[in-house]
């Protein structure tokens, strides 16, 4: 906690008024190097002896990855914790960001360190993008009854196939989908966490790590979506 500011949250707790794009400019180009202004020298690796005797809270690993999370919500805004959200089997598990694993395998020199967050940051931020121009394809304010039903349920669909693709279906993938489908609730007008608790119901548990779900299950999933966003 630094400033009255948790840096440490995890990125499945994110909202989508905290990551949407169209509410917090980002200028690509100089990211590099404000990265590398930002953050310290990494530290040296620890003999076995040393990790052995550490206690995981003072991992000088994780002090110096907080520290980079730190700089970076302050410079960008909250949406920047999600940089270090690696896939399958990372420090968060189940993200949808490649450049970073974690700190065991993606803290080495200073320099090629500094690039792997600049990157992944880059791709964090171009996934919501991704994301923001996916839910408009479904217009759903402009919707009435059977066409707005139905446009919940293709986006809910797709949204799902396409966490999938991105995430591997990985370790605990089903927590970013989960988010994913709450997000395009939000964004179109259900408050967070009615939206959340929609997609909780919908899910039920029903997703698994490194399973990828049967069509049938994610249409059931869709169905369950739709419907709650279309009751009165």
């Amino acid at each position: 906690m630094l400033g009255g500011v948790d840096y440490t949250v995890p990125p499945w707790v994110l909202s989508w008024d905290e990551v949407d794009p169209g509410r917090h400019p980002f200028d690509v180009g100089p990211v590099h190097e404000v990265v590398r202004e930002l953050a310290p020298a990494v530290p040296a690796p620890l003999s076995a002896e040393e990790e052995a005797a550490l206690d995981w809270s003072e991992d000088p690993g994780l002090l110096w990855t907080n520290t980079v999370t730190a700089s970076l919500m302050d410079r960008y805004g909250s949406w920047a914790i999600g940089w270090s959200w690696g896939k399958e089997e990372s420090d968060y598990g189940g993200g949808p960001v490649g450049s970073w694993c974690c700190m065991a395998d993606s803290i080495t020199t200073t320099e090629e360190t500094v690039v792997r967050v600049a990157d992944s940051l880059i791709e964090w931020r171009g996934w919501l993008e991704e994301l923001a121009e996916c839910f408009e394809r479904f217009p759903l304010a402009e919707l009435v009854d059977p066409e707005r039903f139905q446009a919940w349920e293709r986006g809910a669909v797709w949204l799902v196939h396409h966490v999938v693709e991105r995430t591997g279906a990985g370790d605990a993938w089903y927590r970013h989908c989960a988010q994913v489908l709450t997000w395009f609730l939000s964004r179109w007008g259900v408050s967070g966490d009615v939206a959340a608790q929609m997609v909780e119901q919908a899910i039920g548990g029903r997703f698994d790590s490194w399973v990828t779900p049967a069509d049938t299950l994610v249409d059931d999933v869709a169905r369950h979506i739709a419907r709650a966003a279309t009751s009165p």
